[in-house]
């Protein structure tokens, strides 16, 4: 994966025995992708909740769509605090030491230490479904399950202010004779962290479930199951990228081009459809709708602060009839500032059916600034660019300016294959930058393996991002060359020997397609690939046929060499910073070759600072 793109970033962590104890990796998009989308990050372990074939971790964003991005992903062998410890940082490290605004957790202790000493100053929530769903293993032969489940579940969403929850926990310990449960004893010890009505003031980008009836869903939701084995899991991972990818790219160019149906005659929903995504836009029309539902009356005016009851009425939704419920909505007409107490706005970026209701009784039918979350634009990107360009990293060596300049031109990348228009300009001021930087003594000297690297890079990119991509051979430059496809001929996969499982539809025809190698999916031979950490997944070794030890190493990328006579016999067992740090190789290209040096990242005067977010 390295080798065919340098900004693809991994870590191994070996055991005593020098054997693959930990992973991580993180590709060339997620680590772009987390400069825009990285303020909040879920840490993803359902597979580990779940007690999966496959030890799977991520790490998952949210882009301006409400799409779900990978920002990196591992496998993990046991949960520790220093295995969790050790991830958190490779994940860091990967991202250019910036680390999050917020990050989503199960709760869970020993991510809760891992979290609070690599993240000390990000704002740190237990995800709620998690813990809903740890409710029946919690509870197993308790005869008040049910209710149980019901009460906390009532308790998290309908408590509104901090004194309600502990009015409400407090009845729920005593009705049910749980005062000696130790579960419940440290979710109650850790409520700030995961009540909705302690969690207001900060933003979550819509990424924990903010009512009844709604679901959190997973990066990897379609491709993996109970039953994925590593090889398929691997042998689907880019697939996987490819087709999120191609949802977000659509996304794009569907809210550039479209023009969404407006309901009413407010102008905030004009003014919104303009600068929404058409997902996000569809978000705040039902918020608008539902106002239909809500009454408003005010109950306490202080100077210009004035407070409102809105009563959102009952209704039918999804075959279900909601209950009457009150909210509080404070109102500053000097400002114009709505606060609802029901912490919508904070937690998905979007207002309230409250706040909107309240707008509405005030006749003020276009949205103050504050109000239209940047987050959710559909020239986000291209903001989120102009800010960054504004405060560029110093570089301090050269490392630091490849890492930087990679990521810079990865954004390009990400906006200039959009549209034919926008791939042409992009060519063309390429082309006007190459002739500015090889224009002199040193880039003529360096032309030479300029030219033999885009030679191997297009055996490469035409036969695995073309189809993948969807372009026809039309599409492709007039002086693109004939190419072949690197690997093994196609051929059938060996006959699966897992005993027969009653499975879904969608888990049928992934393993189905998993099982089957075919010429996008051929994995290198064991004769032309030396480095097995540089080659685990496409353009690599198979992961399933027996490899002569003796050629493979370990870890080249950060110092450590390790072979079958003395892998490991005479060292300690590796420490953390062993992985990170040291010279690594990049494959010879052309007549000379081209050497990539990585710094020593967990060193603070070494780490390549990235713009600050709030900045």
């Amino acid at each position: 994966m390295q080798n065919k793109n340098p900004n693809f970033f991994y870590s191994v962590d070996l055991d005593e025995d020098g054997r693959l104890k930990n992973l991580f990796l993180a590709d060339a998009r997620s680590r772009e992708a987390y400069q825009y989308f990285g303020d909040v990050v879920t840490f993803d372990t359902s597979c580990l909740a779940e007690k999966y074939d496959l030890p799977l971790i991520s790490f998952v964003g949210m882009n301006h769509h409400g799409q779900l991005v990978l920002l990196g992903c591992g496998l993990i062998s046991d949960e520790t605090v220093e295995t969790y410890t050790w991830l958190f940082k490779s994940w860091l490290t990967s991202m250019l030491e910036c680390p999050p605004n917020a990050i989503i957790t199960d709760h869970c202790k020993s991510i809760q230490a891992a979290v609070a000493k690599v993240f000390p100053g990000a704002k740190h929530r237990f995800c709620l479904s998690y813990i809903l769903k740890k409710v029946p293993e919690k509870f197993r032969g308790f005869t008040e399950l049910k209710a149980v489940k019901k009460a906390l579940k009532k308790m998290a969403y309908d408590s509104l202010r901090p004194q309600n929850f502990e009015e409400n926990w407090k009845k729920m310990i005593e009705a049910y004779g749980l005062e000696g449960n130790e579960w419940l004893t440290s979710l109650y010890e850790d409520r700030h962290s995961w009540v909705p009505g302690f969690l207001k003031g900060a933003f979550w980008a819509g990424m924990s479930i903010s009512k009844r009836g709604e679901s959190l869903s997973t990066f990897f939701d379609g491709y993996v199951f109970p039953r994925t084995s590593l090889k398929q899991f691997f042998s689907k991972f880019e697939m996987t990228l490819q087709n999120k990818m191609k949802k977000e790219v659509q996304a794009d160019s569907e809210s550039l081009h479209k023009t969404p149906l407006i309901i009413s005659k407010f102008y905030m929903e004009e003014q919104v459809s303009k600068v929404y995504t058409l997902n996000m836009f569809k978000k705040f029309q039902d918020e608008l709708k539902a106002t239909m539902y809500c009454d408003v009356a005010p109950t306490k005016i202080d100077g210009s602060n004035v407070t409102f009851e809105v009563k959102e009425c009952s209704y039918m939704e999804e075959g279900k009839r909601t209950e009457n419920k009150d909210y509080e909505v404070l109102f500053n007409q000097e400002e114009l500032k709505v606060d609802c107490i029901c912490g919508f706005f904070e937690l998905n970026g979007i207002l309230c059916r409250h706040a909107l209701s309240v707008f509405k009784f005030q006749q003020i039918f276009e949205l103050p600034p504050r109000y239209i979350h940047d987050r959710w634009r559909k020239d986000f990107k291209r903001l989120r660019a102009l800010a960054r360009a504004s405060n560029d990293v110093v570089a301090t060596n050269t490392s630091e300016r490849y890492d930087y300049l990679s990521m810079r031109f990865l954004q390009l990348v990400d906006i200039g294959f959009i549209s034919e228009d926008r791939y042409q300009l992009s060519l063309k001021l390429l082309r006007e930058v190459e002739k500015s930087l090889l224009d002199d003594p040193i880039g003529r000297d360096r032309q030479p393996k300029l030219l033999s690297f885009e030679s191997h890079a297009n055996k490469n990119a035409q036969s695995l991002y073309i189809p993948q991509l969807g372009f026809s051979e039309d599409n492709r430059t007039s002086d693109s060359l004939p190419v072949k496809r690197r690997g093994r001929p196609p051929k059938k996969g060996r006959e699966s020997n897992v005993e027969p499982l009653v499975r879904t539809n969608k888990e049928q025809d992934f393993l189905s397609s998993a099982l089957i190698t075919n010429g996008d999916n051929v994995l290198q031979d064991t004769s032309t690939v030396s480095h097995l950490d540089t080659h685990i997944g496409l353009g690599g070794i198979d992961l399933m046929e027996e490899v002569n030890p003796n050629d493979l190493s370990f870890g080249t990328h950060f110092g450590l060499h390790v072979n079958q006579q003395n892998h490991m016999s005479n060292q300690p067992r590796m420490q953390q910073t062993n992985l990170l740090q040291g010279p690594y190789e990049q494959p010879t290209i052309g007549n000379q070759g081209m050497q990539w040096f990585y710094q020593n990242i967990l060193q603070d005067d070494q780490i390549p600072k990235a713009p600050s977010r709030n900045g």
